[in-house]
């Protein structure tokens, strides 16, 4: 659809589409002339989520932990425990006041809670002991309540008496669930029901720390005080959730660092215990002394088993070189006396020397006992020195050297024959003190891995109970949240939606109209204009007539119509122009499926401009039945300006002309002047213009030269055009010979009708009996439609309306010359 059809579409139809939004807004005025207003009120809280400051040094902010923590702010602030609590404590804080204070609730609230409060629910309040304001100055302040904090109270609430009709309350709601407060929290009550609390809106502002609290209600002074009720009760809630988890991990470390702490001290004193029984100062320094030591008694026992072999081997020789010296030696009393005294104090010199320096053996000291050794060597000595005279030995040689040499390795091999007895000893009781010290080693790793182990334990407890207590410290900080404005008392009510709802009704009731008539539009099946029609009728179209209005609004009406008619007797002309040279007048059928659709007006006009052109013309035009019974039989016109019912304009209405207007039509009234409307007989003469009844006769009538013998009229009339109308042919019959002698068959249709298959059916039988196949001549066309033929019509515009005609069809030049 084109933008110029659009706009002649809504024009057509501008009263309904103005009447109807109009219709609908009146209807919303009147619905909503007593309409509720309501206040709002609104506060800011600062949580420090965000940026604020923290305990812990390396805590690092995450945007996701940010929102999360905002979450659950605001998801405390929704809960339904949050706003039961709310719920209750304004039901309390309204009981207990004596009269109606519209800073807190006013009149009508407090008097309708006054008739639905029960006598058992005053029952519950406290009274309240506190002494009214001294003066009128003295205004609510904050007051203050163990820790909890509940702003704007009233001045002579008492804090105590408040508390406990607050916890009244709420034990009487949780005792059943047909009480009365428990009806008042969870029915729709407009002030104290759960409904109405989580109407609350809570929203962070952008993305900073501030957290926007509003609320409406009906009442300024209950929406000021519920909103600051919930402020104190979710910062309550939000704060001890907090601290609690917070608490409780600090308790879980601490009982569990005393367990650690307790499990350390018993593996110390485990450790105490061992070292005790086994005589350790320091296990590692005493094991690794006795193994230093035991390594140097290894080493020298060695040494001497070495020595006391060199000697001993020594001895063997000489005394085979003696051979009867030894025995002299051997036998004698003196010397093994004395080498076995000998032999006894280097035992105990070396005992002495293997102990400690100092001590004594026997009262006597490692220097007498030295003493005594080289007192007896020096006797040994002397008693061999006087065996020495006894001369050579059997190879020759000295015998004293020999017995010098005997004495030497005696002396020596006795001496570390007693050393080697001292080291054996020391060193078996070495091996007792190592086998002791081999499996204590085993113990005591075991015992220190426990301590060890248990003290990790106590130290990882004690880095988290400090980091608890951290958090703790932190979730402390975290939930001090501040309140930056404190809810205020509206002062004026919310602007209502009243004009938006106006507006959206007028709107929509533009939009429902506008609607219907596009849907009507498209879903049209009237044939309504000439290249419609003929689409639909497969049809040729030869012209249009056009309703003809009182007012049509074109400057020049009747040279319209008078150009509408010529062309369409130029389309007349091109398919009759092939007829022989005879001079037999062009026969045309005017005929139509149903009654009133203008063929007599249609007709009537052709023959009237035909007659102008100097045509001879003769228009056959039937009598109706409604009008036989009442007239004569004489031959020629009834002089009935109305006879015929196809002489009535569709155009006329039996509706008022504002309806009419409503219906999408300019004016519905038929100018009665018009020349165009006339009845033929007003501008035919007798001899052009008769009728005829549709009686046994005509039947049989095989052309209209039949029917003007019939007419006693001289069939050597010389004519031009003979127009012939018959009746609606779904409603009546027609003569087959006449209808098929005809030159030219025009179906005359109303442009505002639908064509239906009887209507297809009927100019089918038509089609099937003329020569020439029918065309179709459309009657009642609008204005616009003429448009397609005409060009633009010749009509008064203003400048505006000509620049918007140009706009809306993109035709800016389309005038200027080339």
């Amino acid at each position: 659809m084109k933008i110029i059809v659009l706009l002649r579409l809504l024009w057509k139809n501008i009263v309904l589409l103005m009447v109807a939004p109009l219709l609908m807004a009146l209807i919303v005025v009147i619905l909503t002339w007593h309409a509720a207003f309501t206040y709002s009120s609104g506060t800011i809280l600062y949580t420090g989520i965000a940026s604020g400051t923290s305990v812990e040094l390396d805590k690092s902010f995450s945007f996701f932990a940010n929102n999360t923590a905002f979450d659950n702010l605001i998801n405390i602030i929704k809960s339904r425990g949050t706003e039961q609590e709310v719920a209750v404590r304004l039901l309390a804080q309204h009981l207990m006041l004596d009269h109606p204070d519209p800073k807190y609730i006013s009149l009508k609230s407090f008097t309708d809670l006054k008739k639905i409060t029960p006598s058992y629910i005053r029952n519950l309040v406290v009274k309240n002991s506190r002494k009214k304001p001294r003066n009128k100055y003295e205004t609510d302040t904050a007051q203050n309540y163990g820790d909890k904090t509940w702003i704007l109270q009233p001045p002579n609430l008492d804090p105590v008496a408040y508390e406990q009709t607050v916890k009244n309350l709420m034990e009487y709601t949780q005792r059943n669930d047909t009480n009365f407060v428990y009806s008042l929290l969870n029915f729709k009550d407009p002030h104290y029901s759960i409904e109405a609390i989580s109407s609350v809106k809570v929203e962070r502002i952008a993305s900073s720390d501030l957290v926007q609290i509003q609320f409406e209600s009906d009442d300024p002074g209950i929406c000021q005080q519920t909103l600051a009720i919930l402020t104190g009760v979710c910062l309550t809630n939000y704060k001890n959730l907090k601290e609690n988890r917070s608490d409780a991990v600090v308790k879980y470390f601490e009982n569990q660092v005393s367990q650690a702490s307790g499990r350390l001290t018993m593996a110390e004193d485990k450790l105490l215990k061992f070292n005790e029984d086994n005589n350790i100062i320091n296990y590692y320094e005493q094991s690794k002394a006795v193994a230093n030591v035991k390594e140097d008694l290894d080493v020298d026992y060695n040494d001497r088993q070495i020595k006391l072999a060199g000697f001993k081997a020594a001895i063997k020789h000489i005394e085979e070189k003696l051979k009867f010296q030894k025995q002299i030696q051997l036998n004698n009393t003196e010397i093994i006396d004395k080498r076995d005294r000998l032999a006894e104090v280097n035992f105990k010199i070396a005992n002495a020397e293997i102990g400690t320096a100092k001590d004594s053996i026997q009262g006597l000291s490692i220097e007498q006992l030295k003493l005594q050794a080289e007192t007896l060597k020096d006797d040994i000595r002397t008693a061999v020195n006087e065996l020495a005279k006894f001369g050579t030995s059997t190879e020759g040689i000295p015998i004293n050297s020999l017995l010098n040499d005997w004495i030497d390795n005696v002396l020596n091999y006795e001496e570390a024959k007693a050393g080697i007895d001292v080291l054996a000893g020391r060193i078996k009781s070495f091996q007792k003190q190592y086998a002791a010290y081999a499996p204590a080693g085993a113990n005591l790793k075991r015992i220190e891995r426990e301590i060890s182990v248990s003290e990790q334990e106590f130290l990882e407890l004690l880095h988290g109970l400090n980091l608890a207590k951290l958090k703790m410290q932190d979730a402390e900080l975290s939930s001090n949240i501040k309140a930056v404005d404190l809810p205020y008392y509206p002062l004026s009510p919310n602007p209502t939606k009243r004009s938006i709802l106006i507006i959206i009704a007028a709107l929509l009731g533009f939009l429902i109209v506008f609607a219907n008539i596009l849907v009507m539009e498209y879903f049209d099946d009237t044939l309504k204009n000439s290249g419609k029609a003929s689409k639909l009728l497969k049809l040729k179209s030869v012209g249009v007539f056009p309703k003809i209005f009182l007012k049509s609004g074109l400057t020049n009406f009747p040279i319209t119509i008078n150009r509408l008619l010529e062309i369409t007797l130029q389309q007349i002309n091109a398919l009759t122009q092939n007829k022989d040279g005879s001079d037999k007048p062009y026969t045309l059928l005017f005929f139509s499926s149903l009654s009133k659709e203008g063929k007599t007006v249609t007709a009537g006009n052709i023959a009237w401009k035909l007659k102008k052109l100097g045509k001879k013309i003769l228009f056959f035009n039937f009598l109706p039945e409604s009008l036989r019974e009442t007239e004569s039989n004489q031959i020629g016109f009834s002089g009935e300006s109305n006879a015929n019912p196809d002489r009535v304009f569709i155009n006329s209405h039996k509706y008022s002309r504002f309806l009419n207007r409503m219906l999408g039509y300019p004016d519905s009234r038929i100018d009665p002047n018009s020349p165009f409307l006339q009845n033929p007989d007003n501008y035919l003469e007798s001899k052009e213009y008769m009728q005829y009844r549709t009686d046994a006769d005509y039947f049989s009538v095989d052309s209209f030269r039949n029917m003007i013998k019939a007419k006693t009229i001289s069939s050597d009339l010389k004519l031009d055009y003979v127009i012939l109308e018959i009746p609606p042919i779904l409603n009546y019959s027609f003569p087959t010979q006449l209808v098929a002698s005809v030159d030219l068959p025009i179906l005359v249709c109303r442009a505002n009708r639908v064509w239906t298959p009887a209507d297809q059916k009927a100019l089918d039988t038509i089609a099937k009996i003329t020569s020439q196949e029918p065309v179709i001549l459309l009657n009642g066309v609008e204005l616009q439609s003429i448009e397609s033929i005409l060009g633009e019509l010749p009509k008064k515009r203003s400048r505006f309306r000509r620049m918007l005609k140009r706009l809306v069809r993109f035709q800016f030049y389309s005038k200027n010359q080339i």
